[in-house]
């Protein structure tokens, strides 16, 4: 039997839907929570507290473990995860975020108090860290992507995002970082139709360097395209197109082309499988994979992914945009 839960901070067209943990010990790995949008308008959700009852009875206050505003599309869902709320003392302790929502957060750390608007931060590109054997070595990166005019109408689509790929040559004695590909990015993106969200903005790729510099400037225009495939499984199709502006890019348009194609299958709190091509109908294509399945699944309450990453084609970094290489890799991911 599905729980049903109103979330104080909800819209009134949004409806919250808690999946039931078969016992408390269940709940103790996270619980599910559905917010769907019954309107017309795309809204954001604030997650709550709320109560669920599990399957063999018992009522358990459950809280949001990332209270993070999410926005749904009209006639869509998200998937908000939860977790049993902590003891009283654990609620009080200095760690513990001080949030208003649409405003600042602030958490007391060992080091001071530190604040920011932390529900206005998303995800981007996969944040991970990956090791291979041999002369593959280990793969990092960082990426997020903020919006800072979250609420403020029309301006509410932009966003600006950092992705910083790392190349690490552990094989090495001194393990050095052999390369390092920075891509900071201006975009703006809107819900176009319920399972498709367009985007249309600038982005910049260097390797960072005086001598031997290579940097890139592309205006691009891209989507994703979301279906259900039955359960809580979906499927993702996400076509890129974009021209350079500008110079210092060498010939490396020979080998990036002008266009890319990904796609994905996955399961919400599941396996998750994504696939892109860059430059396919050209000659000098490149290829990655990532699979990735949460811990949470294996391990109880931890926040991390497996993951692993395999690449085969030009380019990988930047700095070797004219060399053909393959690499795989394992490791893990914050998020995917």
């Amino acid at each position: 039997m599905i729980a049903l839960a109103l979330l104080l901070a909800a819209p009134p067209q949004v409806r919250i839907v808690a999946e039931p943990p078969a016992s408390v010990a269940a709940a103790e790995a996270g619980v599910q929570v559905f917010a769907l949008n019954e309107g017309g308008e795309a809204v954001k959700v604030v997650p709550a507290e709320m109560t669920v009852v599990t399957g063999d009875g018992a009522r358990l206050r459950i809280v949001p473990a990332e209270p993070m505003a999410a926005t749904v599309a009209p006639g869509g869902f998200r998937a908000l995860r939860y977790r049993v709320a902590p003891s009283a003392v654990a609620q009080v302790a200095p760690a513990a975020p001080v949030t208003v929502p649409g405003g600042e957060s602030t958490v007391a750390t060992a080091a001071g108090a530190t604040s920011g608007f932390l529900d206005r931060f998303e995800p981007h590109a996969p944040i991970y860290g990956v090791f291979g054997l041999g002369s593959d070595g280990a793969k990092l990166q960082f990426s997020l992507a903020v919006r800072p005019f979250d609420g403020a109408g029309a301006l509410d689509g932009v966003r600006v995002a950092w992705t910083q790929t790392m190349f690490w040559a552990i094989d090495q004695p001194s393990g050095p970082f052999r390369s390092t590909t920075y891509s900071p990015e201006v975009y703006y993106q809107r819900a176009l139709r319920d399972d498709v969200v367009g985007a249309v903005g600038y982005a910049h790729d260097s390797n960072g360097r005086d001598a031997g510099s290579i940097d890139v400037n592309r205006l691009f225009v891209s989507a994703g395209y979301t279906v259900p495939i039955g359960g809580d499984w979906r499927g993702e199709v996400t076509p890129k197109l974009w021209t350079y502006v500008g110079t210092g890019y060498r010939d490396l348009d020979r080998y990036w082309g002008n266009w890319s194609l990904g796609a994905a299958i996955g399961q919400t709190d599941g396996l998750r499988i994504a696939a892109s091509l860059r430059n396919p109908a050209g000659s000098r294509r490149a290829g990655e994979v990532f699979a990735s399945y949460p811990l949470t699944r294996i391990g109880g309450g931890t926040g991390l992914y497996v993951f692993g990453q395999a690449f085969s084609g030009y380019g990988e970094a930047i700095d070797d945009y004219r060399l053909r290489s393959s690499s795989a890799r394992l490791g893990i991911a914050f998020t995917r």
